[in-house]
């Protein structure tokens, strides 16, 4: 029997050893403070538990109330995400039936950027007219702007 690495002869070399250094009269009542001890850790250690488990609970109600708000608004806009799109593809098809798609693009204004229903590619009026040997900066980059030195 193993209990936090100490068995039987540890334990024995242990009570002899607090026969010899307590002595066999104070004995008892060192093993009843030892008593009083443990129940009181387990005590506390239960009152611990229940705590830890009533806030985990309560933050498991909080969280389970948020998720299921958050999958019903990703239901609603993915529902209206795909009615947008199947109407989108309906009029791209209506327009390329009767040969006014063509047309549509032409009539864009230059500064306009959108993206065409079929390939995804993105079709602007400037994106073709910028200059190839600038390179583009990401968007995530920011801008060092020169400061003034001080004249002391």
């Amino acid at each position: 029997m193993q209990m936090f690495g100490v068995g039987l002869p540890e334990l024995l070399m242990i009570l002899v050893l607090a026969v010899i250094v307590v002595g066999p009269d104070r004995l008892p009542a060192l093993a009843a403070d030892l008593a009083r001890w443990i129940r009181r850790t387990r005590a506390y250690a239960e009152h611990l538990t229940k705590d830890f488990n009533e806030v985990i609970g309560d933050l498991e109600k909080e969280v389970g109330t948020t998720r299921e708000d958050w999958r019903e608004i990703a239901g609603v806009v993915g529902m209206h995400t795909s009615q947008v799109t199947k109407e989108i593809e309906k009029v791209t098809s209506q327009l390329e039936a009767s040969g006014d798609l063509d047309a549509a693009k032409q009539d864009q204004p230059s500064n306009l950027v959108s993206l065409d229903a079929r390939r995804g590619d993105e079709v602007a009026g400037d994106a073709e007219q910028s200059k190839p040997d600038e390179e583009e900066k990401p968007w995530y980059v920011p801008e060092t702007i020169p400061r003034r030195r001080s004249m002391d």
